[in-house]
């Protein structure tokens, strides 16, 4: 009896190489398509998190605003830095009953002068940050130069843009607001808005533009009831 070897002939392995290799793809091409899907989740959950903390914040802090003497409700209509040329700047100053208390022992709650600004980031100017400062307001002590020296914190990052629009009682919009006196015969100050509607653009993806808007409007009682006395006088 006679035994022969029988091997593989170069037709065989070139078939096998290349079965081998559209699985591999196949895997890769599935693979990559779950993992951008996750990250991508990932992104909006992330997005989702921060948009509920801002917004809610920033409705505790309209809600409680007052009008407050010298201290004007002044705002813009916001910041866009899709173009990657937007500059630093403060998007809202008001005084708001709602000063975050962080240590009860030492401190009380108290009227506060609330900002609002946005700064671009250091390393991508298309994003944006949002920081809050909260100032209290003490007699003798001007809250403007107070809040030189407070440290504000960062209440949202990798947006795309900020959108503030104000409204009167009458349901008038406006892409800006100050409630500082208008006119020199005008004895009263502007009441404060009736509502404030408040639109942040998260960045899902940058470089292919993908991004998630969320929008709240919030009431401002003492706009509300600023104009009633207004109208009654």
């Amino acid at each position: 009896m006679i035994a022969t070897d029988k091997g593989f002939t170069l037709l065989e392995v070139l078939l096998a190489v290349t079965v081998l290799g559209v699985v591999a793809a196949m895997l890769s091409l599935s693979l990559g398509g779950t993992l951008r899907v996750v990250a991508a989740t990932e992104q909006q959950e992330a997005a989702h998190h921060q948009a509920h903390t801002a917004l809610r914040r920033l409705t505790a802090d309209l809600a409680s605003a007052v009008q407050a003497g010298e201290i004007a409700f002044t705002g813009q209509a916001g910041v866009d830095g899709a173009e990657g040329d937007a500059e630093a700047g403060e998007l809202l100053r008001f005084v708001s009953l709602a000063h975050l208390v962080f240590n009860p022992a030492p401190q009380r709650s108290n009227e506060a002068m609330i900002a609002y600004r946005v700064v671009p980031d250091a390393d991508d100017r298309r994003r944006l940050k949002l920081l809050r400062a909260d100032t209290v307001v003490l007699p003798g002590i001007d809250p403007e130069a107070a809040q030189d020296d407070e440290i504000p914190f960062l209440l949202a990052d990798n947006l795309r843009a900020v959108r503030l629009a104000y409204l009167d009682r009458e349901g008038r919009e406006y892409d800006g607001w100050g409630s500082e006196q208008e006119a020199a015969d005008q004895a009263e100050p502007r009441p404060l808005p009736a509502a404030v509607r408040c639109t942040l653009e998260f960045w899902l993806d940058a470089d292919s533009e993908t991004f998630q808007a969320f929008t709240t409007a919030v009431l401002v009682p003492a706009g509300l009831i600023g104009a009633e006395a207004a109208d009654a006088d």
